[in-house]
């Protein structure tokens, strides 16, 4: 099982990152989503809010648009950042995982 994130505004992706209202926790077991969390933003440094996502166990962060200190910090605790609306991009992005196509793509 994995966890996505999604960086929202209601029930849209946010604009960008840094103003989110919340963030939608999606876990993912087996190509389905399991179950649904929503973490509020608390407006956490970078790093902190990069270390409490990982503790959550999030893989993936789904943007719209997102600031290079946070993509960078969110990198650096091995979460990947990953362009796009909420729930397309997460099916997406698990679609490709699925057919192994994942590594394909990032070669490119």
């Amino acid at each position: 099982a994995m966890r996505i994130a999604v960086a929202c505004q209601g029930l849209d992706v946010a604009p960008r990152f840094a103003r989110s209202s919340s963030f939608m926790c999606y876990r993912v077991d087996r190509g389905m989503f399991a179950d649904c969390q929503n973490m509020p933003n608390l407006s956490f440094p970078p790093a902190q809010l990069a270390q409490v996502l990982k503790d959550l166990d999030v893989s993936v962060m789904i943007v719209n648009r997102i600031d290079p200190t946070s993509e960078t910090a969110l990198k650096a605790a091995g979460i990947e950042v990953q362009a796009g609306t909420a729930s397309a991009a997460a099916r997406t992005y698990i679609g490709r995982t699925l057919s192994g196509t994942h590594e394909e793509l990032e070669a490119s």
